[in-house]
């Protein structure tokens, strides 16, 4: 199995990479070397070992075990256990510490195991079973341990608990944490405590903060309130943030403000006061995302907020869209937002100077624009597959299957399989089969799932012993994930199909156009179970701006709903565009997904999680 370090597998960030790995090594230096603060004499009694390992010590070690009882035999196996950690390997060392019970051994050297423990799962890129170490009942007597071990230990499961997916957990032990940390590294965890009370809903958020009662705890949750619900609203923000801020003078963040939050009254001042659109207008695409544009316009307008003036430039019949581009800027306008094709968007990219901040509706996959003014925004359906198969590994899939569409003259589905196949084969997954269709669902299921195969052994078995055999045919076992590319009338028909050929346990992860985007659940019930992921716009029936949008602006399909959320989208990130680019790791809660600058000046989105459930999408929230 090939390993991966510490640093890359489990601390993703970089701002985490600043603040764990100094001391997790520290702390896994001081299990191998000898004892802890006011750990029992046992411990010491154990021989001092050569840095220099060698077989024969580890047999010493071992050996003395066998005629030890506990504690000391535990005390003697763990130093094995490190041992054969320094000589790489980590196989036998893992064995040998899932043989050691910690439920009734002292406290210090019961951690010990637990953290070496959980450090050679993160080794093997196995974060959830490393987590459940963590999260072991001994874990609940942290208080007891010196300040740095607990510091050490909450750190650690902290990054676990982000890669995972669960934020909130991740942002709770941050918050407890805090106050434990050198004065240097506060601000580096404030940021992360940000980063992950800022992916969860706001109504997550607003619940939160209403049910805790402790000061450090409740303060976090109000300040990311005002930065999720207000967001969409600078001046409405600013007025909060200020209240904020008189009503929680002493609190930690008070002292350290997460830089998002300090970079609010920059932004207002900052803003620009003309924007030129440039769309086009004659095309579907074009309207909606105008009209999308404009709802999130009139709703700051309508609560009073300040808003931009607008100037429209229709792109439909330009051949040299730089033409436009500059037309708009010497009629005043102090950023651009569009074009949205992307022959147009080449010409931009080209520019080696542009003179206005200019946000591109759409992306060159792999360029880096040579103008730092020129920002790409785009439903990618590559980053949409490359999601999924994230999430799939996540949730700790290896072996995939794919189903797709046959190819058309149009290459989009086939894009995204693609995509999904190149970077599931990047993460370390196997595709164990993959067939296409078109209206034959029975007969590719039966070739994916192998199921021919079962028949032709009863077959040969039959022929063999001369009998009718009483017979129940199998599916192939190596699959443990199908990846589903499909419109939802193939999908409703395939997920049932899968049921009737023994593999209804299989989980499917699919692309977004399996769901209509409208609730129909007695259309959708034979979608259950599929996991996909969409827009938040798409997902949420509840939000407010989408019943005002949607009455204003009606939109009839999922692709609609999807370019409305994109034009809502860029009005939104037209003033937060700089503190993408300042702040590291900083994101934006979007009707499209949680947005973040990435590399070549791309907003990235991350997706929302739904699973069909009695025909119905339901969200998957983050803090699980």
């Amino acid at each position: 199995m090939t390993q991966q370090p510490l640093s890359n597998s489990i601390l993703s960030s970089s701002f985490a990479g600043k603040l764990c790995a100094c001391i997790l090594g520290i702390l896994l230096t001081a299990c191998s070397t000898g004892p802890v603060t006011d750990q029992p004499e046992f411990v010491t009694r154990a021989p001092e070992i050569s840095p220099v390992s060698h077989e024969s010590d580890i047999q010493i070690l071992l050996g003395r075990a066998a005629q030890e009882v506990s504690p000391q035999k535990e005390a003697l196996q763990l130093q094995a256990a490190q041992l054969l950690r320094s000589i790489e390997r980590d196989n036998d060392a893992l064995l040998l510490l899932e043989t050691l019970e910690t439920d009734f051994l002292p406290l210090d050297l019961a951690i010990d195991i637990l953290v070496l423990h959980a450090q050679l799962y993160a080794d093997y890129d196995q974060p959830l079973l490393a987590l459940q170490l963590l999260v072991n009942r001994r874990m609940e007597q942290l208080p007891q341990l010196p300040d740095f071990r607990q510091m050490t230990i909450r750190l650690l499961r902290a990054d676990l608990y982000e890669i995972t997916g669960n934020r909130l957990k991740s942002a709770q032990d941050r918050i407890q944490v805090d106050q434990l940390l050198q004065l240097d590294m506060v601000p580096i965890n404030h940021e992360l405590i940000w980063k992950n009370l800022t992916a969860l809903e706001p109504d997550e958020l607003m619940a939160l903060a209403e049910q805790e009662r402790r000061f450090e705890f409740q303060g976090w949750y109000e300040l990311a309130v005002i930065g999720k619900a207000f967001q969409h609203n600078l001046d409405r923000q600013l007025v909060e943030l200020a209240r904020w801020r008189s009503s929680w003078i002493r609190h930690p963040a008070a002292v350290s403000m997460p830089q998002a939050m300090q970079l609010v009254e920059t932004m207002a001042e900052e803003r620009p006061d003309t924007i030129a659109l440039l769309l086009p207008l004659n095309t579907q695409s074009g309207r909606v995302i105008r009209d999308g544009f404009m709802s999130a316009y009139y709703d700051v307008m309508e609560i009073g907020g300040k808003v931009p003036t607008l100037r429209f430039y229709n792109t439909d019949e330009s051949n040299n869209i730089l033409d436009q581009y500059f037309q708009a800027v010497n009629e005043g306008a102090e950023m651009v937002i569009g074009p949205l094709l992307k022959e147009h968007i080449t010409q931009l990219h080209n520019q080696r100077s542009l003179p206005v901040p200019t946000l591109a509706l759409n992306n060159l996959e792999g360029s880096s624009p040579l103008s730092n003014s020129l920002y790409q925004f785009a439903l990618s359906p590559e980053n949409e597959s490359v999601q999924i198969a994230e999430k799939a590994w996540q949730d700790g899939h290896r072996y995939a299957a794919v189903l797709s569409p046959e190819q058309t003259t149009d290459d989009f589905y086939q894009r995204k399989r693609d995509s999904f196949i190149n970077h599931w084969l990047t993460l370390g997954g196997h595709i164990v089969a993959h067939e296409e269709f078109r209206d034959n669902y029975t007969t590719v299921l039966e070739a994916l799932l192998d199921i021919n195969d079962s028949d032709t052994r009863k077959n040969r078995i039959g022929d063999l012993i001369r009998e009718e055999l009483a017979f129940t045919q199998r599916r192939r076992q190596d699959i443990d994930m199908i990846f589903l590319v499909s419109d939802p009338g193939p999908a409703r028909q395939i997920k049932p199909t899968l049921a009737y050929l023994y593999a209804g346990d299989i989980p499917v992860y699919a692309t977004q156009d399996i769901y209509s985007g409208l609730p129909r659940p007695q259309v959708d019930y034979d979608l259950n179970g599929i996991i996909f992921g969409d827009s938040p716009w798409v997902l949420n029936f509840n939000d407010e701006l989408k019943e005002k949008a949607t009455t204003l602006f009606p939109q009839n399909s999922s692709l609609t709903l999807r370019l409305q959320a994109f034009g809502i989208d860029a009005f939104r990130l037209y003033p937060r565009l700089k503190q993408l680019e300042t702040v590291p790791d900083s994101q934006i809660y979007g009707a499209t997904g949680l947005l973040k600058l990435g590399e070549n000046h791309n907003i990235i989105r991350e997706l929302s999680w739904a699973q069909v459930s009695e025909g119905l999408a339901q969200i998957q929230l983050q803090a699980q």
